[in-house]
């Protein structure tokens, strides 16, 4: 990041970064969602409240990665050229999938059938001799992004380095019919596609997908028109308002809605009910509120950067890509610990956390990774 205004954005992605992990390990210890090694949470508080963490980072933060990474698309786009900047992005997303396949999830498999079943294994079993040779895990997002981005690129030609002209923020209004907008379309979308099924081997889950493609084109539009930099702090702080009475006082509604109507989990995840209707536009209000939030917040507040936050960020993708394989076997070498679900949660997300950028910070060094993470 070399304009000063922006270095919030560098910011933010070191925030959703942890974010991903601390997401994983709720999954772990009782959230609800998929993950390669999980625990039943110990009581319904527990249960409650992994959830609610669950839910309200699903509603924005995987969104909010994908609004982020097209904003800088353009201008690589119009600086490199159609061919240098496909070659680029192949390098940078695709490279990563094919290790994170061939490499990461083996290793995984590796301790998943050691440490979790304590049976037999060998490298050679895992590596070799395997069923499965495509597993890209949470390279999901990477693969999505790279499709996203080929789209974008074959579809309109490089566009002049300077961003156009500024203009102005669309208003709060605008900013709320676009939210309900996509809840009305991701609801559409869940009739079909329910949240959890997933196309695979790439495990994109469609169910999802409105949201993500839309922020694709909003962050290459805000680009274009220097809207993130237009974002206020009381803007930021009024959609903060409406994420809290979202989280707070719709959550629960929601919960009611569920013991009212003596409604199953999957009501709420797909289908032509009302219960996914609801859901659908509750999770993308809140998704776009938090987003607002977080912009115009952190524009203000967290707008610059120290030695630690500089290599923090440098370090951001690196983590992503490896922060499965720490989070699962700290995770398994606690599997015999007895603490409470919260806590637990709380011990092996630190602990992943601090890892997991440790780890990263030495991988940016190496010579070959470091041109590509």
């Amino acid at each position: 990041m070399t304009n000063a205004r922006e270095t919030f954005i560098d910011n933010i992605r070191i925030a959703l970064t942890v974010l991903v992990i601390l997401h994983h390990t709720a999954i772990t210890y009782g959230g609800p969602g998929g993950w390669y090694y999980s625990e039943p949470a110990d009581g319904l508080v527990s249960g409650l409240l992994l959830t609610v963490f669950v839910s309200t980072n699903q509603a924005f933060f995987m969104g909010f990665f994908f609004l982020l990474s097209s904003y800088f698309i353009p201008a690589s786009y119009a600086r490199k050229g159609r061919s240098r900047f496909l070659l680029d992005r192949l390098k940078r997303l695709g490279i990563p999938i094919i290790f994170y396949s061939l490499v990461i999830t083996p290793v995984m498999i590796y301790m998943l059938v050691r440490l979790k079943m304590n049976q037999p294994i060998t490298w050679y079993d895992v590596f070799i001799d395997r069923d499965e040779w495509v597993n890209i895990g949470v390279l999901w997002f990477t693969a999505a992004l790279l499709l996203f981005t080929l789209v974008y690129a074959i579809s309109s030609p490089p566009v002049a380095h300077k961003a156009d002209k500024p203009k102005s923020l669309p208003g709060n209004l605008t900013i709320f019919l676009l939210a309900l907008g996509l809840g009305l379309v991701s609801f559409a979308v869940r009739i079909v596609f329910p949240i959890g099924w997933t196309l695979d081997p790439v495990g994109f889950q469609f169910a999802h997908f409105p949201q993500y493609i839309a922020l694709f084109i909003v962050g290459i539009l805000a680009y274009r028109h220097h809207w993130l930099s237009s974002v206020s702090y009381p803007q930021g702080k009024f959609w903060l308002r409406v994420a809290l009475l979202l989280i707070v006082v719709g959550f629960p509604c929601i919960y009611l809605l569920k013991v009212v109507t003596h409604s199953e989990l999957d009501a709420f995840l797909g289908g032509l009910t009302v219960q996914s209707f609801v859901n659908a536009v509750w999770e993308q209000l809140l998704g776009i509120s938090l987003i607002m939030a977080w912009l115009g917040i952190a524009r203000q507040r967290w707008n610059e950067q120290g030695t630690m936050t500089k290599e923090f960020s440098r370090s951001a993708y690196a983590v992503y890509i490896i922060h499965p394989m720490v989070l699962l076997l700290v995770s398994l070498l606690l599997k015999d610990v007895h603490l409470p679900s919260l806590l637990k949660f709380l011990i092996t997300g630190g602990i992943s956390v601090s890892v997991s950028f440790a780890v990263g910070s030495l991988l940016v060094r190496i010579p070959v990774a470091k041109d590509v993470i």
